[in-house]
């Protein structure tokens, strides 16, 4: 049973993976680092904060008895004779048959732990019923004081950098370029790490490949991003994304050929009396140099 459950199991992998390759996963955007800088200066430096403030109102409130020691609020608690009980009810109902209470001659009377909300938590927030031994004290203090410094620290280096920017944008430009220059022109990287925005539809229901809406006879292909392994012709490129193409669907006067013709880069100025193209225009103007090499 086992080798017809593993084999269920891999038919069932092999064609959603199949599916999901073909139908629904795509190439991933284009994104730089913002996401993870902000991460990393807002949210991560936040979380600190607030967790070192969570611990500090948990430390506060320790030992959570609800039970504030009579001696040492120096109040007279009034101790039982004897310290065997029958029939003890608990909190949540529980009936207790019988009831052994120690024997350390220390008496305890009920203090409201959680009412303390102000910040930062220091030990003189108890009042006048104290539950806090001197160390505990002394370690609060100090933990209640690092709050304090976090929180300026976080308002000031944080946020305040970010107010200050914003407002300094306001009057003179603030953009600093991050990186160096690598010395390559965007003609060299053409099809391995330079492409360009050219109009097109993606995602369409039926179609494997996006379908362009724009005249692409005067632009490289390889700044298309893509490319249809069914139509691979070396000598005219262009002419393999015709299909591909919507612009030929509809005739128009702008049209410069018809699909599947040779392509032919444009070299005349656009004359404001033609016609304009009801689709988008999209040109790339290469150096010399690119167009000396394209030719060779």
């Amino acid at each position: 049973l086992i080798y017809f459950l593993g084999a269920g199991i891999l038919f069932f992998q092999y064609w959603t993976d199949k599916f999901l390759l073909l139908r629904s996963w795509q190439k991933a955007p284009m994104i730089g680092p913002e996401t993870s800088q902000f991460s990393r200066t807002y949210f991560n430096t936040l979380a600190l904060l607030l967790g070192t403030i969570a611990s500090t109102y948990a430390y506060f409130g320790s030992p959570f008895t609800m039970l504030c020691n009579c001696a040492q609020n120096n109040k007279e608690c009034i101790l039982p004779a004897t310290l065997e009980f029958t029939n003890v009810i608990v909190n949540n109902g529980t009936v207790l048959p019988t009831l052994q209470a120690s024997n350390d001659n220390e008496g305890y009377y009920f203090c409201n732990q959680e009412s303390y909300n102000r910040f930062p938590p220091l030990p003189k927030g108890q009042g006048p019923n104290k539950w806090m031994t001197g160390d505990q004290e002394q370690l609060s203090r100090l933990y209640g004081m690092t709050c304090v410094v976090l929180l300026l620290l976080y308002c000031v280096f944080i946020v305040g950098e970010r107010v200050v920017s914003a407002a300094l944008s306001l009057v003179k430009g603030v953009y600093e370029p991050s990186g160096y220059d690598q010395h390559k022109d965007f003609s060299s990287g053409m099809g391995r790490e330079s492409f360009a925005y050219v109009p097109q539809l993606m995602e369409v229901p039926g179609f494997h490949f996006p379908l362009l809406i724009c005249n692409i006879d005067d632009v490289d292909v390889r700044l298309i991003g893509w490319k249809d392994p069914n139509f691979d012709s070396e000598t005219d490129p262009h002419r393999n994304y015709d299909i591909h193409n919507l612009i030929f669907d509809v005739p128009h006067k702008t049209l410069k050929r018809s699909r599947n013709k040779k392509a032919g880069r444009s070299s005349k100025p656009h004359q404001e009396k033609e016609d304009r193209p009801i689709y988008s225009v999209v040109k790339h103007y290469p150096p010399q140099w690119a167009l000396v090499r394209e030719n060779h």
